[in-house]
């Protein structure tokens, strides 16, 4: 469902503050007025009757029925959710922005963007805040949970700090490959989820080892060759619907 997604930093009491941005996409996106009521959300997935009374700030009255106020008609759906953290590779140009708006839509818990061997970019700070842009936006139109967002990172760093079940994507089939069904078959959906996806060139051999000395899993993709963002929401869609 679409809700508006509150900011953790404009709070005095019930009332909140509209930035300009936010204001904009009230007023000229959603086309709203003064005294109209909406659902809205804070990052810890609590739901608010949202009261817009004037041009610059909103009232809110915490509610166990966010349907209620709702911004569209579409589906209310908000979990259960799988536990994942998508481990993706910095990519080059803007493909991150479109891999992290996809995931977020999906529902992942968390996002950490490492940097790998074949890693052929960086991320500046630009890129980085426009990433977490994105995030609030991908949330506030999907009604997603608010993913955190970490990184870039290491991929040793990444390894050590995975939890739950580990898997790593590879473009080459291992002895020990299993597909993803296999690789979730005895666990359920409480169980945490890190699954690392490479940049373009895939993970190197060195760092598949490290992954597998770490007890990862080695997935191999039954379906066409990937680009890597698409790797990560065939993924990601892949866990949420094996462990519904």
């Amino acid at each position: 469902m679409r809700v508006f997604l509150l900011r953790r930093d404009e709070w005095q009491g019930n009332v909140y503050k509209l930035s300009k941005k936010e204001k904009n996409y009230l007023f000229s996106v959603l086309r709203l007025k003064v005294n109209d009521t909406f659902t809205a959300k804070d990052s810890e997935d609590n739901y608010y009757k949202a009261f817009l009374f004037d041009e610059d700030n909103i009232t809110l009255e915490h509610t166990d029925t966010p349907e209620e106020t709702l911004l569209d008609g579409l589906s209310s759906y908000k979990g259960p959710f799988a536990d994942i953290s998508m481990y993706i590779s910095v990519l080059k140009g803007k493909k991150n922005e479109t891999e992290v708006r996809m995931l977020t839509e999906i529902g992942v818990k968390e996002i950490i963007l490492i940097e790998t061997e074949f890693t052929q970019d960086r991320l500046n700070d630009h890129a980085a805040e426009r990433i977490r842009l994105i995030v609030r936006e991908a949330v506030q139109q999907s009604g997603s949970r608010e993913p955190s967002i970490t990184g870039p990172i290491s991929f040793s760093e990444a390894i050590e700090r995975a939890d739950g079940r580990i898997l790593i994507l590879h473009q080459s089939e291992l002895t020990e490959s299993k597909t993803i069904k296999e690789a979730l078959s005895d666990i359920t959906p409480e169980t945490g989820i890190s699954a690392f996806i490479g940049p373009e060139g895939g993970f190197s051999d060195k760092e598949c080892s490290i992954a597998l000395s770490k007890g990862a899993i080695p997935v191999l993709l039954q379906t066409n060759i990937l680009r890597s963002e698409t790797a990560a929401v065939y993924t990601a869609s892949a866990i949420q619907t094996i462990l519904h």
